[in-house]
């Protein structure tokens, strides 16, 4: 069934030339996780859900390239905007990449800690009702569905229990 996609929706050329350009890879990237997300249309206008590895196939990259891709613009956008690389090719932005590994970690672990403090003032608004009597212990596992549920729980309790005093 792929094979009766494949030519139809992508008109890419079967032999590539050496290196691809940031800007093809970028646009590959894209349709592979745009066909992946959204399926594909089958003649009686059904979508049909299909793997990241068929996706793939459509887009003629290997799956493994793709997720190499993926994480090379992570990393680029975290110091620079990719359009400003878009007539370069990748093995420049793997290059660009070596050169400013440390403005990268060091971007990285902003980017965490930033995270981080968003997860908790979100996690401190449910929670601060009254800073002089409410207080809330910190919890110091990862942010997770269940331990927010819980969180949701307890601030109900306490303010349950808050409005039960006065």
């Amino acid at each position: 069934m792929l094979k009766d996609y494949q030519n139809y929706y992508f008109p890419f050329p079967e032999k590539r030339v050496k290196e691809r350009s940031v800007d093809d890879a970028l646009y590959r990237v894209n349709e592979w996780r745009r066909l992946y997300e959204q399926g594909i249309t089958q003649e009686n206008k059904k979508k049909q859900r299909i793997t990241l590895e068929e996706a793939a196939k459509l887009v003629q990259i290997p799956k493994k390239t793709l997720e190499d891709y993926v994480q090379i613009f992570k990393k680029v956008r975290l110091i620079s905007q990719i359009e400003e690389f878009s007539n370069k090719r990748m093995g420049f932005l793997r290059a660009f990449i070596r050169k400013n590994k440390a403005k990268i970690k060091k971007a990285a672990l902003i980017q965490k800690q930033q995270m981080q403090k968003g997860n908790l003032e979100i996690k401190k608004e449910h929670t601060d009702f009254d800073d002089n009597k409410i207080s809330v212990k910190k919890e110091e596992e990862d942010i997770q569905t269940n331990s927010e549920i819980k969180l949701e729980i307890k601030c109900e309790q306490d303010y349950e229990s808050y409005n039960n005093m006065y």
